[in-house]
């Protein structure tokens, strides 16, 4: 799969789940669960996108060739340098880059601070317990951090922060981190309220506290852009079990994701258990093809470029439903069409025996006669 549509699916699945989890789950006390739902959301929608499901989803069966021709002004065939630079690979590196560095400042600034940690802290990093013993309510305090230590809450942080090493330009990333993070609280409140008598004394904890607070990627004990959804999360009822029925529902959820990144990547592939045995040819090979169209197709506008054009060649070697996938202008497009259009019958795809239709795309590149010799 090409990388932009790997990014396309995978921030689609990402979108999709996520607006499930908000739909669905986010006010459910089911806090395990939506924390294994967040993570597994998080990781099918990075591995989705690059499996291909075509030899299990029927899908169309046809077949794309991808090539570029060169159509000189003069009509001769020629070797031309691509002048064209691509600087969305150079920006999102860049952006790695960048965000890989502001991770690793980070991870330095929490050794930093678990070896001097300031006067009133209270937060954990992966099995380490970072908690000023002056603080009131230091048991409750500790419970807390307790269960951030044993259910490795850490590692979730890590994980979320490493997709977003390469996702940093997809905002959905840090709607992802903030979920968990609260997800996070959510199952230590639960657990350190048992240490300070009731739920109501254990909110006035978190109320009344205010000292320092973690890094970012520590699990913090008070966190006062949190406090308020903590405090009313401990207020709420338990969710009644039948509920969690809607958990089930991302199964069909993954299904139907598969099947869109599927189509994506298999559209125009030969798939599944019908696969072409031999491709459609043009009468003389491909090599007469190229000459065929270098020909034909005439330099009809100042701007130079390509036009991608698709169709398709049908069972009785006609080509038809002639497309413009990526234009370049109005005149280059039509002239792309029409010598498509005026193209001899082809010798069809054959698959178990039998003739059938196949897709191709070609790449017309329209240039000037000055950049012949470049």
């Amino acid at each position: 799969m090409e990388t932009q549509l790997y990014f396309f699916w995978s921030s689609i699945s990402l979108t999709i789940f996520y607006l499930f989890y908000m739909v669905l789950l986010k006010r459910e006390t089911f806090f395990q669960w939506n924390r294994i739902y967040l993570l597994s959301a998080l990781c099918v929608s990075m591995v989705l996108p690059l499996i291909d499901f075509s030899t299990l989803i029927a899908l169309p069966k046809t077949e794309l060739i991808n090539s570029t021709l060169s159509v000189i002004g003069s009509g001769k065939l020629a070797i031309v340098t691509e002048q064209e630079f691509n600087w969305l690979p150079v920006i999102y590196w860049i952006g790695v880059m960048f965000t890989a560095a502001l991770l690793l400042m980070k991870l330095s600034g929490v050794k930093k601070q678990m070896k001097l940690p300031e006067k009133g802290s209270a937060f954990s990093f992966w099995r380490t317990k970072v908690i000023d013993q002056g603080l009131a309510d230091f048991v409750a305090i500790d419970a807390h951090e307790n269960v951030h230590v044993k259910q490795l809450h850490t590692l979730d942080v890590i994980l979320i922060e490493l997709v977003r090493v390469f996702f940093w330009f997809n905002p959905l990333i840090y709607c992802y981190r903030s979920s968990l993070k609260v997800i996070h609280e959510y199952l230590a409140d639960e657990h350190a309220a048992n240490f300070t008598g009731s739920k109501k004394q254990y909110a006035m904890v978190l109320f009344l506290q205010n000292f320092k607070a973690g890094s970012a990627l520590t699990n913090t004990f008070y966190n006062p852009s949190l406090l308020e959804v903590r405090i009313r999360m401990l207020q709420r009822k338990k969710s009644n079990t039948y509920r969690l029925w809607k958990y089930a529902l991302c199964m069909p959820l993954i299904g139907l994701m598969a099947v869109m990144c599927s189509f994506s990547a298999s559209d125009f592939i030969s798939g599944g258990t019908n696969k072409i045995d031999q491709a459609a040819s043009f009468p003389g090979g491909f090599e007469a093809f190229s000459k065929y169209l270098i020909k034909t197709a005439r330099k009809v506008s100042n701007k130079d470029g390509k036009v991608q054009v698709s169709f398709t060649v049908e069972t009785n070697g006609e080509v038809t439903n002639e497309k413009v996938q990526n234009s370049l202008d109005e005149a280059s497009d039509k002239e792309a069409l029409r010598v498509i259009k005026l193209s001899p019958k082809w010798e069809p795809a054959l698959q178990n025996g039998k003739k059938v239709r196949s897709a191709y795309q070609i790449g017309i590149n329209f240039q000037s006669d000055y950049q012949i010799n470049r």
